[in-house]
């Protein structure tokens, strides 16, 4: 690891901050305030995803502003000239209280979720967090042992679990409109993966490359990995599955209740190209058998696909019913009476005889006010459990999405309960559910 002398001073001066929270207790919080006050808020990470965040909470008060990135935060300061502004999330997160913060917006690069989100909480700090809500499986485990300790209300960024369709095709799965559900694939065409070391990059002008890597052994800077490259690299992001499957498998995860596995065990495998230790794969198909909740049920099966690779059962049904059903949706639930096939914005039943006797079942779940304004009733209201996507739900999403990861980079099958952190009989795979951060950049309680 190479770690320059501005760096070293840099984790040195501002790791003497994060001491200043105390991770045994939560800071009295202000009494909540009158309806027609805005919130306080502060938002880490101010450009693309979360420029598309402030837009949504700019109705509230901006206060802090922070982005390592001095073009990002320049502008967003032209657009909110009162704020504060810092470069560095933990030094924003120590000055909490001279900030008088209602709640934090946490739109990073993944592999810094978890620390802001950590000490958000640590502080009693309501969160807002882009998925997937941390880089490892461990992480998970902290944010939510926090939680237990502090709960605030939080929300986590999969804004399509607020779309009206997302509710209506829950409701038809409970309701039995397609049987009993055996299996389900979900997938995505697009690819991050293939992330290579580009020898001799420079970073940009106004990026501080040394707080941009945060938690992370240093390297030289990577040709495009800011502002979204980073994606495609294991020490930054999680690839295509990380990136987008809390968006498309929290539908199947919804729908049939799989935050509440009650200790039954999942065996996942994944495949692809031969796993890099740098970069993430250009294709991967992935597997989770869920063990069933009732004696001589066959398992619960879960498919991912991505980069180009298809769901086989609907290759057959769409080249029979000649339908690019692969090119119009993103989710297929297959039961013992039929399918189900949805992406955010429809649904439809298949065979087209099902779908002409159902009858949808009269809606249940309640319109949403809006993915960030859940989180914000929620805030006034003190609510710590209103967001649907709240921190509670968001760990078990984001563990399922990212034991598809580690399967893959362990390159066999591996078998856990979900909760529990630990991969037993596999010490290689337990070692990729997390890994230590760099002196300074610790999770509280970690």
């Amino acid at each position: 690891m190479h770690v320059t002398r501005r760096g070293f001073i840099t984790v040195a001066a501002i790791g003497s901050l994060v001491p200043m929270m105390p991770a045994c207790a939560t800071r009295p919080r202000r009494s909540r305030r009158p309806a027609a006050e805005p919130l306080r808020l502060a938002c880490i990470g101010t450009a693309n995803r979360a420029w598309d965040n402030i837009q949504e909470l700019r109705h509230e008060r901006i206060v802090a502003l922070c982005d390592v990135d001095a073009g990002y935060l320049a502008r967003a300061s032209s657009e909110f000239p009162d704020a504060r502004t810092f470069r560095d999330f933990r030094e924003l997160l120590a000055m909490e209280r001279e900030l008088d913060l209602d709640g934090v917006v946490v739109s990073t690069p993944d592999h810094t979720h978890a620390l802001a989100t950590a000490l958000a909480l640590q502080a009693g700090l309501p969160v807002y967090c882009e998925k997937p809500l941390t880089r490892t499986v461990r992480e998970l485990g902290v944010l939510r042992s926090l939680w237990e300790r502090h709960p605030v209300a939080t929300q986590m960024g999969t804004q399509i679990h607020a779309g009206d369709n997302y509710r209506r095709v829950v409701e038809a799965i409970r309701a039995g409109a397609i049987g009993r559900v055996t299996a389900v694939d979900c997938w995505q065409q697009k690819s991050w993966g293939d992330g290579r070391l580009t020898p001799g990059a420079v970073p940009p002008a106004g990026l501080d490359w040394e707080l941009w890597q945060g938690p992370i052994e240093r390297r030289a800077y990577i040709d495009g990995v800011h502002p979204a490259n980073w994606r495609r690299y294991w020490s930054y992001g999680s690839g295509t599955l990380g990136d987008m499957g809390c968006h498309i498998m929290d539908l199947p995860f919804w729908a049939l209740g799989l935050d509440r596995l009650d200790g039954r065990s999942i065996e996942i495998q994944a495949d692809g190209p031969p796993p890099d230790a740098i970069g993430t794969p250009a294709w991967l198909e992935a597997s989770w058998a869920i063990a069933p909740g009732r004696a001589g049920d066959d398992p619960l099966v879960l498919r991912w696909f991505d980069g180009g690779r298809m769901s086989p059962f609907v290759q057959e049904i769409g080249a029979k019913d000649r339908v690019d059903y692969h090119g119009r949706f993103s989710v297929c639930f297959q039961g013992t009476t039929g399918a189900l096939f949805a992406n955010y914005g429809e649904m439809l039943l298949w065979p087209g005889a099902r779908a002409a006797a159902w009858q949808p079942p009269a809606p249940t779940i309640a319109p949403s006010i809006g993915h960030h304004r859940e989180w914000l009733q929620a805030i006034r209201d003190g609510q710590p459990t209103a967001p649907l996507c709240g921190l509670p739900y968001a760990t078990r999403l984001t563990e399922l999405v990212l034991l598809g990861t580690v399967a893959y980079r362990a390159g066999r099958p591996i078998r856990c309960v979900p909760g529990s952190m630990r991969i037993d009989g596999d010490p290689a795979a337990d070692r990729l559910l997390g890994e230590p951060a760099l002196p300074g950049w610790t999770l509280p309680g970690a």
